[in-house]
């Protein structure tokens, strides 16, 4: 790999706080590129100029790539593109007249409240092996619309109870208080009891792993949901939805689901008005 793109990737490592899953995810970007760019005798500097840049864009979307990606791969291209001129490799910006394809409408697809308040209500935990942490962490997931990664690396000391409230670290290593309703306290509290580390370690003591979480909740909202799909990224959805339709601000939504930008968050207001049109065209009037 060239030894700029390198240079990049410890930049975002060190400099930007990149969790290394998503490094990960810009290497392999760049990695496709760069084979791309060596078919036409290019290295992936001289490539970066909007006749390779499209003709890459045309290999993605005939291989079947949704647009959604294909703006996520020019995404990397454009930061790393920023990097080489902040450090003087390129002189302009030889993205600037790149048009990418056109976005499907983003529906954010939810759990219905009552499903998830029927597994919660009347799933046998008890009976279930590790039925009282997988509950909890179910739980935190829809009372708190963290991420996955948010929730694998909370310490026992990041739940306050006497605050109601747990501090979690999001993405660039932000920082930022949830409240925590008195259900999820009751539980927390009785949980905690004895542990000092991790909340939800694997019996070796060590952090849950991601597919050991998304196997997990995928396991339990398969039996109340007939939902696509059943992550725990559909839990922080849900949450968002959930939380929006009963009335809630957007910008607390925002606040607390860590994002960014407000634009990120307005996708569930998006969402309820799709529901509202659906709802509406069934009126006896139409």
């Amino acid at each position: 790999m060239h030894h700029s793109a390198v240079d990049f990737l410890d930049y975002l490592a060190l400099n930007r706080r990149m969790s290394v899953h998503t490094v990960s995810a810009y290497e392999n970007d760049l990695k496709q590129f760069e084979t791309y760019c060596k078919n036409d005798a290019l290295d992936i500097i001289s490539g970066l100029n909007s006749m390779t840049v499209r003709g890459w864009m045309a290999d993605l979307m005939e291989a079947g790539l949704q647009a959604r990606s294909v703006h996520r791969k020019i995404s990397v291209l454009r930061s790393f593109t920023r990097y080489l001129r902040k450090q003087g490799k390129l002189k302009s910006d030889p993205l600037s007249k790149i048009s990418l394809p056109k976005m499907p409408k983003r529906i954010v697809q939810d759990i219905p409240a009552r499903d998830l308040q029927n597994m919660f209500a009347h799933f046998p935990w008890a009976e279930q092996e590790n039925g009282q942490r997988d509950k909890l962490l179910l739980l935190l997931f829809y009372s708190t619309g963290m991420r996955l990664s948010e929730l694998a690396a909370i310490h026992c000391g990041d739940v306050d109870l006497d605050r109601k409230t747990v501090q979690v670290t999001g993405k660039r290593n932000k920082q930022r208080l949830i409240p925590l309703h008195d259900e999820i306290l009751e539980g927390l509290k009785e949980w905690m009891q004895g542990r000092k580390s991790l909340l939800f370690p694997l019996d070796n003591g060590k952090p849950m792993y991601r597919m050991y979480i998304y196997r997990l909740v995928n396991q339990y909202l398969r039996l109340f949901s007939d939902a696509l799909k059943t992550s725990p990224h559909v839990l922080r959805h849900s949450f968002a939805t959930h939380m929006l339709n009963n009335g809630a601000q957007l910008m607390a939504i925002k606040e607390i689901l860590g994002h960014a930008s407000l634009a990120a968050t307005q996708v569930y207001t998006k969402n309820s008005f799709e529901k509202l049109k659906k709802i509406h065209a069934l009126h006896p009037r139409n």
